[in-house]
């Protein structure tokens, strides 16, 4: 068996083939696009599983999937068979890793197009180079299924609600779609608790009287999460944002991390260090 040499195993790491514990080993990582492979592509990923691999294959938590037990002379012939069906292979290093989405495109809970969005930070900022690592998650609702506020930057759907007092029956219909309580009937009266709400929308949809109504719907983000060894709760960024507005804004906190950040360095990290209301204010 031919030695690999560290810059080799370093060069393919960055290409997506990761050196297994078993010598002579590579698992592949296949880009997704906001999370989606065409059905083509996954016959194409079960061809190589079968053809170089063990005919199996894993999913990854950035969504991406990960074929085991390529050898290390078949690696060119498998960048091939990946490229050739147009797919990418990589989601390593410092630089933006594969970005994640959850199904607010289809979800009945989705309040914004999440997978479109997330298709269009993907194809403009995948790859982009930065101090360290940097993870970037996209959710449709306050149900945060994928955990944005865990992840350098976190994108989720808000709807902000009013409530007419006037307009209200108190039929109680707005109580039964509200799981945080924030809406409740006390003297036969409905009683709205702004500080519980999470800002899903779900009263204003059901309710039949227009008492509540969406007053605002866009954006929150998040800064500075992180999740593994060490874990951190992202800071919200002031404002509410448009679906339009958010690649720009990202531009603007590459830029602000880019200058701030020191090399190797987390963007948790330099929130940490420099402070957020610095941090807040470069970006805005």
């Amino acid at each position: 068996m031919k030695m690999i040499s560290k810059n080799e195993i370093a060069k393919l790491k960055g290409e997506g083939f990761l050196a297994q514990k078993q010598e002579g080993y590579f698992s592949v990582r296949i880009l997704s696009r906001a999370g989606n492979f065409t059905s083509k592509q996954i016959i194409k990923l079960a061809e190589i599983a079968d053809n170089y691999g063990r005919c199996y294959l894993g999913v990854t938590t950035r969504l991406a999937t990960e074929i085991p037990w390529i050898k290390y002379e078949d690696i060119e012939a498998v960048k091939k068979e990946i490229v050739s069906s147009g797919m990418s292979h990589g989601g390593t290093g410092k630089k933006v890793r594969p970005l994640v989405s959850c199904k607010g495109t289809v979800c009945v809970h989705g309040l914004y197009d999440t997978q479109k969005l997330c298709g269009e930070l993907h194809d403009k900022y995948f790859g982009y180079e930065l101090p360290s690592k940097f993870k970037i998650t996209l959710v449709g609702c306050p149900n945060n299924c994928a955990k944005a506020s865990i992840n350098d930057i976190g994108i989720m759907g808000q709807a902000y609600v009013e409530f007419n007092e006037e307009k209200c029956k108190a039929c109680g219909i707005c109580t039964k779609s509200c799981r945080q309580k924030a809406v409740t009937v006390e003297n036969n009266k409905i009683v709205y608790k702004k500080d519980l709400c999470v800002n899903c929308g779900k009263c204003a949809t059901v309710c039949p009287f227009e008492a509540m109504t969406i007053k605002e719907q866009g954006l929150q983000v998040y800064l500075g999460g992180r999740f593994g060894r060490e874990y951190r709760m992202g800071n919200r960024l002031k404002g509410l944002y448009k679906e339009e507005e958010i690649p720009d804004l990202v531009q603007k906190i590459f830029d602000v991390y880019s200058e701030m950040g020191n090399p190797g360095e987390r963007l948790a990290k330099m929130i940490e260090r420099v402070g957020f209301d610095k941090v807040e204010e470069a970006i805005l």
